[in-house]
């Protein structure tokens, strides 16, 4: 229930915003708009404003339009002056565009909000065990090892670091990775990541031998942890000799084994050290696991005031437009697979992972999402934004509108190519459900 609700309302969201973008335009030039809808099909509800306009919401969350009076499908309409199609290129051009600006200013402002009010924090991409036989022991990375860089752009935490993969994914050349390995020495491991480029959708770390560094934080006072000796900062190589790859693994192990000796491996100031502790037994709201008394570290946090979450949120915003131009070009250009496209399953089902997290992470979606539908809008192919604003500029300088014929085939073609993705895309999701 919870997928479908967040689905639901990321698609009426985002939709909702960026068919306003297209009306307020109308309205600024004196456009009569006759519907504004969120969604197709039979109408559930439907309100008439004082200027004509028609409110609805549709049974099918899918998209949405916003409809002017327009000769080219009403002939009555000739000569009316809140005809859409009779005006200026320029204005035109402007409302088409209004949508997908409106899109960004949606993904902005979410950015805003959240850097103002939760502040940024992540986990620092530290390297823990390196899986053997994978690219990343080929490439020589270390536990320990702090990624401060890939090529020539510099970063701290593990989101970025995602990023910057994407971006070259589907590329022949190993990734130039800086990192400061545990004496702060730094090198230059070169990744490849070509068999993460083969299967984008599996996660970068675990296909490319990759763990997240566990790092012990705050020991509390009197804590199984500090009878064991652990110190804040050790990074957990292993427990029981099983190799421990990320937080919720260490965390669940913990829980299993109380009053258990376990046998830990650390790493503390670059060298390896050999310990034991035993979790203690406890017990709350009727259930009993066992506990350490430690917190997570490797953690970093910036807070920002309302003026200064303006910049990072630009950075976020710039950051996200990137990513998605990169991958569209790679599907495009053949890098990536057709396989990779994600339809309305997917959206939803990381839309209800995201609300089931927490707000913060459903808003963070909701931008990506936000920023995907505006990039995709502005792509010059007819029945898209960005196609009719295409038209409109070759009006501009041609100095008189296209032939009817010729923006007829062309909307034809252009329907013909967004029906055929939407379809592979809803393809690509069943496929994804059943196999």
């Amino acid at each position: 229930m919870l997928t479908v609700l967040a689905f639901v309302v990321t698609i009426v969201i985002i939709v909702a915003f960026h068919e306003w973008g297209h009306f307020l335009a109308m309205r600024a030039f004196g456009v009569r708009v006759l519907t504004f809808s969120v969604g197709f099909g039979p109408k559930l509800l439907n309100f008439t404003d004082r200027k004509g306009t028609l409110w609805t919401i549709s049974a099918v969350p899918l998209g949405g339009y916003v409809k002017p009076l327009d000769a080219r499908e009403d002939e009555t309409a000739e000569g009316h002056p809140g005809e859409f199609s009779s005006k200026p290129a320029w204005q035109r051009v402007i409302t088409y565009a209004a949508g997908p600006v409106f899109n960004f200013i949606l993904a902005l402002l979410i950015y805003w909000t959240l850097l103002a009010g939760y502040g940024q924090s992540g986990m620092r991409a530290v390297i823990g065990p390196v899986a053997p036989g994978t690219a990343a022991e080929q490439a020589g990375f270390q536990p320990g090892d702090r990624v401060a860089a890939v090529g020539d752009v510099m970063l701290e935490g593990w989101r970025p670091f995602y990023n910057e993969m994407i971006l070259h994914l589907g590329e022949e050349q190993p990734l130039a990775v800086t990192v400061k390995d545990a004496s702060g020495a730094e090198h230059i491991r070169q990744l490849d990541i070509g068999l993460w480029s083969e299967d984008p959708e599996q996660s970068p770390l675990k296909v490319l031998g990759l763990n997240q560094a566990v790092i012990i934080g705050e020991v509390r006072d009197g804590s199984a942890a500090e009878r064991a000796g652990l110190r804040d900062g050790d990074l957990v190589l292993s427990l029981d000799g099983e190799p421990v790859n990320d937080w919720q693994m260490w965390h669940q192990a913990i829980m299993d084994s109380a009053g258990q000796s376990l046998a830990l491996t650390v790493l503390r100031n670059g060298m390896p050290r050999s310990l034991s502790v035993v979790p203690d037994e406890v017990t709350e709201q009727g259930l009993t696991f066992g506990r350490i008394g430690v917190a997570a570290g490797g953690i970093y946090r910036q807070e920002f005031s309302l003026f200064s979450a303006i910049p990072e949120a630009g950075g976020r915003f710039v950051e996200q437009v990137e990513v998605i131009l990169s991958s569209l070009a790679k599907l495009v250009t053949g890098k990536l697979s057709l396989d990779n496209l994600g339809g309305p399953i997917t959206i939803a089902q990381v839309a209800g992972e995201s609300a089931s997290i927490g707000i913060a992470s459903f808003l963070a979606l909701l931008a990506y999402l936000s920023i995907t539908l505006g990039v995709i809008n502005l792509l010059p192919v007819p029945m898209l934004d960005g196609g009719w604003i295409f038209f409109g500029i070759i009006e501009m300088i041609r100095g008189r509108s296209l032939p009817e014929r010729f923006l007829l085939a062309a909307q034809g073609v252009g329907l013909t190519l967004v029906v055929s993705f939407m379809l592979l895309a809803i393809y690509n999701d069943l496929v994804k459900q059943f196999s």
